[in-house]
């Protein structure tokens, strides 16, 4: 090296001995940040350099914090007599291509060895489990712990997930609804759960079991620290069977908002808003939205697609009998060519509007009673699926239905409850489903239909003659009462 240049050299003194710090990832699935993969040291003294190892370890073991997985990374130290031969870096050069065509060369030509070397993840675990970065001395008694393999085949599966790539890409996809948001990565295993995602909240949008309020889907630019433990969190590792690793999109899956941080909240890009209302113009604009989009092709699932076409016919009162055919055309065939021969009309003056009006009512109740008959669907459920259904409850005066008791609805029974046979609630001492007109009845007289009541947890049926209206108990007569009586 020309004397003029190592005088010249910003780096380090050529004339005094130093120390060389080098973070690398042998696979080159990583590169550190410019400031963590290299460092000079000038001199020998050794609490010094020791000092500046340890820093140079746990500015490595911060850099990944918002990494997919902890780098295959080798942390050496070299510790050198004088460096008046070590090439000097060129600033036109980026770092990482000096030290692997460069720096490790030289010092392999000039037998130089690590006075230190660890691996990137040993140092994050002693971080993380020991309170320090420098493991050197601890790791032939840590690499015996459960934890250290945990985290290691922990390490090695997020290696997997995320196909070597170690940091996550942007910008991030959020989705956000009632239960929370699910943050997704622009790596290749983010995007098929951002794709599964939408295709989920598609495919149960009818669900009266999955309703999510509204759903915002967001951009977002950065990946930090407090994110990183949020981006994918709802991939789910199959650890029983090791067949099946999959996403997972229920409440518990969703991280709250309290979670996370106000910047990430006020910095969202909007891309889509719905207010989920379960109608066929708020779906299908839902389903066209991101099946034209290139990042999900979302589909619409056959029962979706017949829940939709019948929402529409209860909307408009009418189906078009020249459009594509559906699971129930056949059924509303003929309220519907009634409608088209009402419309047919040689003028206006032909046009009777009052018999209009019933075949639309006709054919919206048809539709209503399909939806009714064959689907569960949020926001138009019958009564006979909400009493079928253990996760609705029904109150009748101050008792709360059990399965059992709604079972005796469900059937078509009539229901005694007899903790309701007082005078504020004695009108609901009987009920019974009405599901012609999609609602429940009570009385305080029984019904003309087979009638139980629970005792002690098991159903009873009440006996014939029991099962009518009690006498009212008259009052005795007081007999002074004609004593006063003028004469």
């Amino acid at each position: 090296m020309d004397k003029r240049d190592q005088m010249e050299n910003s780096f380090f003194d050529p004339e005094r001995p130093g120390s060389i710090f080098i973070a690398i990832d042998r696979y080159h699935h990583y590169t550190p940040l410019p400031g963590n993969s290299l460092r000079f040291v000038e001199g020998n003294q050794r609490e010094i350099t020791d000092a500046a190892f340890h820093k140079f370890l746990s500015d490595n073991v911060n850099g990944v914090k918002s990494c997919t997985y902890v780098p295959d990374v080798e942390m050496v130290r070299y510790d050198l007599n004088w460096m008046r031969d070590v090439p000097s870096p060129d600033t036109h050069m980026p770092l990482d291509k000096y030290i692997r065509q460069e720096l490790l060369p030289y010092l392999q030509r000039s037998f130089q060895y690590p006075s230190r070397q660890i691996s990137l993840s040993d140092a994050v675990y002693c971080s993380r489990y020991k309170g320090d970065t420098d493991c050197s001395i601890l790791k032939k008694y840590f690499v015996q712990e459960a934890d250290y393999m945990s985290f290691r085949r922990s390490q090695d599966e997020r290696q997997k997930i995320y196909r070597g790539e170690a940091n996550f890409r942007t910008p991030l996809k959020v989705v956000e609804n009632d239960f929370g948001y699910l943050i997704f990565s622009g790596n290749e295993i983010g995007k098929e759960g951002f794709r599964e995602c939408l295709q989920h909240i598609i495919d149960h949008y009818f669900d009266p079991h999955y309703d999510i309020g509204h759903l915002g889907v967001y951009e977002y630019p950065y990946v930090t620290e407090e994110l990183a433990a949020h981006i994918d969190a709802s991939y789910r590792i199959d650890h029983a069977r090791q067949l099946n690793n999959s996403f997972e999109f229920q409440r518990e899956n969703h991280v709250p908002q309290s979670k996370l941080p106000d910047k990430f909240i006020n910095g969202l890009t909007p891309l889509f808003y719905s207010s989920m209302e379960t109608t066929a113009d708020g779906f299908m604009e839902l389903a066209d939205k991101f099946h034209f989009d290139p990042d999900v092709r979302a589909q619409i699932i056959p029962s979706n697609r017949d829940i939709y076409r019948l929402l529409t016919v209860m909307k408009n009162g009418y189906m078009n009998i020249h459009e594509q055919p559906f699971t129930y055309f056949k059924e509303l065939l003929p309220v519907a060519r009634k409608l088209e021969r009402i419309t047919q009309v040689r003028s206006a003056a032909d046009f009777d509007r009052r018999e209009f009006k019933q075949a639309s009512m006709e054919i919206r109740e048809a539709a209503d009673s399909i939806l009714k008959r064959d689907f569960d669907v949020r926001g138009h459920r019958s009564l006979k699926n909400m009493l079928d259904d253990p996760m609705v409850e029904f109150t009748v005066g101050n008792r709360r239905l059990n399965d059992v008791q709604k079972s005796v609805l469900s059937s078509g029974y009539a229901l005694y409850i007899p903790e309701n046979n007082r005078e504020a609630v004695r009108h609901l001492q009987y009920c019974m489903a009405d599901f012609g007109q999609n609602r429940m009845k009570n009385s305080s007289e029984p019904f003309p239909v087979k009638t139980y009541t629970l005792k002690e947890g098991l159903l009873h049926p009440l006996p014939t003659d029991i099962n009518k209206k009690p006498r009212a108990v008259k009052k005795p007569e007081n007999p002074k009462r004609h004593t006063n009586r003028l004469k």
